[in-house]
């Protein structure tokens, strides 16, 4: 009897499982490294001293979309993502849809677990400014001031 066909509860029906798309990393690009420039670095945010932003515009966000300067909203709040790229364990590319816009969909699918500020807090580079338009009142349980919109293919509902 096959254990795979049968429909008795007693027995696990066996499933397919998609294999893991982790790239290998090149030396010195592991999560052990990446905690230590944390450790050690001064500036990876590149905010030169200023303070963190209280309210940063969609429209600035949206300039910031490429690898070298790639900022990306999680969670309301904005990093720049750039110098982690090359520490992404998916590799980077995984990430450039994500650049100059809001990840937080994508990132709570596939890393819900993983402690944000533990991993990129020192990137911090302030909030995201909320865009109402005229007229146009929040409504309660609106997503905690996620951004609304696309993402990789994926919708955007601020749900986390």
């Amino acid at each position: 009897i096959n254990s795979t066909t049968m429909n008795d509860t007693t027995l696990p029906i066996k499933k397919k499982r998609q294999p893991r798309t982790k790239k290998s990393l090149s030396p010195g690009f592991g999560l052990h490294d990446w905690m230590q420039l944390l450790r050690h670095a001064k500036d990876l945010s590149q905010r030169r001293g200023a303070p963190i932003r209280r309210s940063i515009p969609l429209s600035e966000i949206q300039q910031h979309n490429k690898p070298y300067d790639g900022w990306m909203i999680l969670r309301g709040k904005v990093y720049n993502i750039a110098p982690y790229l090359a520490y992404h364990p998916g590799g980077s590319e995984i990430m450039h849809g994500c650049l100059g816009r809001d990840g937080t969909v994508l990132f709570d699918r596939y890393h819900s677990w993983v402690n944000l500020e533990g991993l990129i807090g020192p990137l911090l580079l302030g909030y995201v400014q909320i865009e109402k338009k005229s007229g146009e009142e929040e409504e309660e349980g609106s997503g905690g001031g996620y951004l609304k919109g696309k993402v990789g293919g994926t919708t955007n509902s601020g749900a986390g």
